[in-house]
């Protein structure tokens, strides 16, 4: 099976900074090859404007060769769990600071009572960030009165989020329509930046127990980012 390739933050460091110890990693695997990864890496190439804390590592984890089609959550989990094997083989694993972190859509299931199960096995070791019905949820929150606009009128339609062509589900045909970008290719995050920290407020109108996003619309990103990755900074300055 081919290792996971990673993309770290360590080296973009602020040039300012002298290369200090971390506070915290995170190995983060996605479900999608596209969107969701080029939005945290997004994320990580502006972590000084986002007011990311320095000592915070963000380690992207990329699906190449043979896993490059692995996308459900339960082949994610198995390519952690080999992840964590190999670090502890390599002596590179600490368990002070080493998170393991899972993107992944909650309409990867199809069956409420499945999903429920996955999440009660794999929240044990690992940090799972879900958006139901789909990550394009979490990019429509980057919007001005995104629930009232586009949330609340088309909550049945979302959550059921069906295919509508070749290229979309009804979510990310929405976002595309919203944003005027097609979330799975090139890139969109420079249109989003500006309105990460509307989304993490916007989140908080919606569901975000990871538990309950079995049968409601929801998401937990902006809790994930505000709790691990942006407070950090203020916390630090405390």
């Amino acid at each position: 099976m081919s290792p996971l390739r990673e993309y770290r933050s360590m080296t973009s460091r602020f040039e300012e900074e002298l290369e200090i110890e971390a506070l915290r990693r995170y190995y983060v695997i996605f479900e999608g090859a596209n969107t969701e990864r080029k939005y945290f890496q997004g994320i990580n190439n502006n972590r000084k404007e986002l007011g990311i804390n320095s000592q915070i590592e963000l380690v992207i984890l990329h699906k190449e060769g043979d896993i490059s089609g692995f996308s459900h959550p339960i082949k994610l989990l198995e390519l952690i769990e080999d992840k964590k094997k190999l670090l502890k083989h390599d002596e590179k694993f600490d368990k002070g600071i080493d998170r393991f972190v899972i993107v992944f859509d909650r309409d990867s299931y199809k069956s409420a009572e499945h999903y429920v199960d996955f999440i009660e096995k794999s929240s044990v070791d690992n940090i799972l960030v879900v958006t139901s019905p789909c990550f394009e949820l979490w990019l429509i929150l980057h919007y001005e009165d995104a629930i009232e606009k586009y949330v609340v009128p088309n909550k049945d339609k979302l959550f059921k989020n069906e295919k509508i062509s070749r290229a979309h589900s009804f979510t990310s045909d929405l976002f595309s329509e919203i944003s005027g970008s097609n979330p799975k290719s090139g890139s969109f995050f420079n249109k989003l930046k500006d309105g990460v920290d509307l989304a993490i407020m916007q989140e908080k109108s919606i569901e975000q127990d990871i538990l309950n996003l079995a049968t409601e619309i929801g998401s937990n990103v902006g809790v994930f980012a505000y709790a691990n990755l942006i407070v950090s900074q203020k916390q630090a300055l405390c």
